[in-house]
Parts: C-alpha cells; sequence; structure tokens
C-alpha cells in the first residue's frame, strides 16, 4: 500500500485552512473546487489545493497503519457501497477516491468499468474488515 501522509501537524493545519475557505462544503467535508474529500486529500503530502491556500509538502510520515481519518472514511463509506451497488454516486466516488488514496492506484472517480470498480470495493472491503 502506498502510505505517504504528512504528519498530523500538517493535516490539521491543512484541515483547518480548508474549513475556513468559501469552496469549503461543511455538509460533505468536500471542496468545491478540486471536488475532492479533503479528510482524505489533507492527509496526502503530495497532494496541494487548489487555490494554493496550502501546497505539497516533503514531510511524509510513513505509519504503520492507515491514519485515523482514512479509516473513518473507509468505516463510513462501506455500508453505501457494501453490496457491491453503491447507495449513489456520492459514495462511488468516494470509494474510488480512498482506494486511489490508500493503494496509490489511479482509478477514475466516474468509471464505469465493473473490473476497476470491482477493484476498488475489494480493497475497501477489506480494509474495513482489519479496521471494523
Amino acid at each position: 500500500m502506498n502510505r505517504f501522509f504528512t504528519s498530523q501537524e500538517v493535516y490539521e493545519d491543512r484541515i483547518a485552512i480548508c474549513k475556513e475557505c468559501v469552496y469549503y462544503s461543511k455538509v460533505l467535508g468536500q471542496c468545491k473546487r478540486c471536488l475532492c474529500f479533503m479528510k482524505v486529500k489533507a492527509r496526502i503530502a503530495p497532494m496541494e489545493c487548489p487555490q494554493k491556500y496550502w501546497t505539497k509538502t516533503t514531510e511524509i510520515e510513513i505509519p504503520e497503519q492507515l491514519p485515523k481519518e482514512i479509516v473513518e472514511e473507509v468505516l463510513a463509506v462501506y455500508p453505501d457501497i457494501r453490496t457491491g451497488r453503491a447507495k449513489n454516486h456520492e459514495a462511488k466516488k468516494k470509494m474510488i477516491e480512498l482506494w486511489n488514496t490508500i493503494s496509490g492506484s489511479n482509478y477514475d472517480r466516474g468509471t464505469s468499468c465493473s473490473s476497476c470498480l470491482s477493484s476498488c470495493l475489494d480493497g475497501i472491503r477489506n480494509v474495513y474488515n482489519k479496521y471494523k
């Protein structure tokens, strides 16, 4: 698994900046500019804000386990995808984005490819089973 995550301090700084931004959707925890879920994006060291409010960092932490924010997102999205059919489009996008983050893959968030979706679901299911 790809585990190039920021330190807790950098993560908290990024999230604080996001929460003050006019493009931040408090309801979804999503950026209205890049459409990313910020609990996930803010944790990844090589990511940056589309408005340049925070940039990529070289302060990379390679943890033994996934950060709790990533685990929480997996635990939250899994009930909406567990049957193999996403509850809605947002759940599908979130599943793909989470799996891309965890695995270092690059699946298109809008894909309808059954093989790609199956790989994402299997990966998220494994993470869910490990941390539930």
